[in-house]
């Protein structure tokens, strides 16, 4: 997940890290890391209701600014300042002050973002349009109060605040933003973290991103190829489960009972996928992060997905276009990019045009069909995912593809980020592990240099620390 300020996300929560200073590390150095943690909360009924009414007044104010967005864009009208909107909207919402004051603030943000996108040429980036019934209220730090084992937040001068129990191994820190959602609550806690020290070293590699493979990293020498079947599979399983229940869900009348629980069967679909996704995710980028400490790569190149569905949905078939819009290219990469960071490695995204078309030994571009690349002109075969990565690799360390430079070593191993085994029937109330990879968790082996931990004696891996 992402915050409305960029923030990101760790297994059972998420995590950015911003180094304030630009110096060289130093053994005293500190970082600060901004972490959101996500929780289910159990509220009781009165808490329940009075959550329930601060979503509604946060829809109802979203909904009336994108009404005022609109409006003023068809007449060609000024957008109003972030000032002139919080004047505006001053003692109308049923909400905290503070908290009226974020979510203008998250809508600004929103328009300037895809203002920008648009002037870069994107045209497809749509302004907020949405109508929204329940949106999450965002609480700031200075307004929230801990009181023992609970959080209190502020509903607003006149109106008791809504009390939510914290969980018991809350990390220390200072609690900076409050996100209320449906059932969860998204903590943004920032806290203090010794810089490490790293090795020194001009070691590149190069990494593909795709859809069968999560990813393929190569230093010329070595290469890892982390699967993405298992989540390419679990995305397929949600969207059939969610058809079905749709399906259903249109024989039942508004209101009633039976499209109520429908409505909490896709709920819980939903969320049991976004936190699978998530944690495989971490996993995987913890696997990528493994194999550069272990190589000694510091400087990593990956190809640019930021223009991967511009001016190609319709040139795509229909299975392909589902595939590329399910995996979240995204967020994979921003947990990439703070967890490189930890570690003092440079993520540098390149354009990767004919990375995966230009044969490596001889130059050639081949148009590529299975999972083998076969060149027409030399006859070089290779691994496609492999190809491309030590094609983004050689591109990135001479501007250019250099034929015969670097080609796919003959050696690849292959990783599954974690077991996807029948992911959508198991229990809801399951323990979820936090992503493994780095300190060698069980989510495909270990890699040279790092530390393979034993289980507990209650069979369960032990939490990694990354």
């Amino acid at each position: 997940m992402i915050s409305h300020r960029g923030e990101f996300v760790h297994p059972l929560c998420n995590a950015l890290t911003v180094r304030l200073s630009g110096t060289m590390p130093k053994p005293w150095a500190r970082m600060q890391e901004t972490t959101v943690f996500i929780y289910r909360i159990v509220l009781s009924q009165t808490e329940w209701q009075k959550a329930s009414e601060a979503r509604h007044a946060a829809g109802d104010l979203w909904t009336r600014l994108v009404k005022i967005h609109r409006f003023c864009r068809r007449r060609h009208w000024h957008w109003p300042t972030e000032t002139q909107l919080k004047a505006h909207f001053k003692r109308r919402i049923p909400l905290h002050s503070q908290t009226v004051q974020a979510l203008i603030e998250k809508f600004c943000a929103t328009i300037d973002g895809v203002r920008t996108k648009r002037q870069n040429g994107d045209k497809h980036a749509r302004y907020p349009w949405r109508f929204r019934r329940y949106f999450n209220p965002i609480f700031k730090g200075q307004a929230l109060k801990i009181q023992g084992a609970h959080l209190f937040l502020p509903l607003g001068r006149g109106r008791d605040p809504i009390r939510v129990r914290l969980p018991e191994a809350i990390p220390t820190g200072r609690m900076v933003l409050a996100e209320l959602g449906y059932g969860e609550i998204y903590l943004t806690i920032t806290r203090e973290m010794p810089d490490p020290i790293t090795i020194p070293s001009d070691k590149a590699g190069g990494l593909d991103i795709g859809v069968i493979h999560l990813g393929m990293i190569s230093d010329g020498k070595e290469a890892l190829a982390v699967s993405g079947r298992g989540l390419r599979s679990v995305k397929q399983g949600r969207a059939k489960a969610l058809a079905e229940l749709q399906k259903k869900r249109r024989r039942t009348k508004p209101g009633s009972r039976r499209r109520k629980r429908l409505n909490r069967a896709q709920h819980r679909v939903s969320q049991k996928v976004e936190r699978v996704t998530r944690n495989a995710l971490h996993h995987a980028a913890n696997q990528i992060v493994a194999f550069c400490l272990a190589y000694g790569i510091t400087l990593l190149y990956v190809g640019d997905l930021g223009t991967l569905n511009h001016k190609k949905r319709h040139r795509r078939s229909r299975r392909t276009n589902q595939d590329v819009g399910a995996l979240e290219f995204g967020r994979w990469e921003t947990y990439l990019a703070y967890k490189l960071k930890r570690y003092g490695i440079r993520l540098v995204k390149i354009s990767e045009a004919y990375t995966s078309q230009t044969c490596p030994h001889c130059g050639h571009l081949n148009k590529v069909a299975g999972r083998t690349y076969r060149c027409r002109a030399c006859h070089y075969q290779a691994h496609r995912d492999g190809v491309g990565a030590v094609n983004i690799l050689n591109k990135g360390m001479h501007g250019a593809i250099r034929p015969g430079e670097l080609l796919v070593p003959p050696r690849i191993t292959y990783r599954r980020p974690v077991p996807l085994k029948r992911t959508l029937r198991r229990s809801p109330a399951e323990p979820r592990e936090i992503a493994g990879g780095i300190n060698g968790g069980k989510s495909g082996g270990s890699l040279p240099g790092s530390h393979d931990p034993r289980r507990n004696h209650g069979g369960f891996p032990r939490i990694s620390a990354l």
